[in-house]
């Protein structure tokens, strides 16, 4: 959190805390209620999620996406290389890619 604290340049930023690896039960270094309650102290989102069984993988990414359109100032951020979220391209190159 103190390096996202030092190098995060969006204000407003939406963090979350990814608890992985839930598949395995016993051998869990963090317990359910540690991370909902790291995360609440830092103002994070939560989710348990766990690649390998493919548990609640997608959940986190729509749930980070859901938060951040449902956050107005970020949508006009300007992001790496000034790509607006939320900014409709203009012009004759409108609706194609320029990367």
């Amino acid at each position: 959190m103190r390096e996202f604290d030092i190098y995060s340049t969006v204000e407003g930023a939406i963090k979350m805390v990814v608890a992985n690896k839930v598949d395995l039960g016993s051998q869990r270094q963090v317990s359910s209620e540690e991370g909902h309650e790291f995360a609440r102290r830092h103002g994070c989102l939560f989710v348990e999620t766990s690649a390998r069984a493919n548990l609640a993988v997608a959940q986190a990414f729509e749930e980070l996406l859901l938060k951040i359109l449902d956050t107005p100032a970020l949508l006009q951020t300007t992001a790496v290389g000034g790509v607006k979220l939320g900014a409709a391209p203009a012009g004759p190159q409108a609706g194609a890619c320029s990367c």
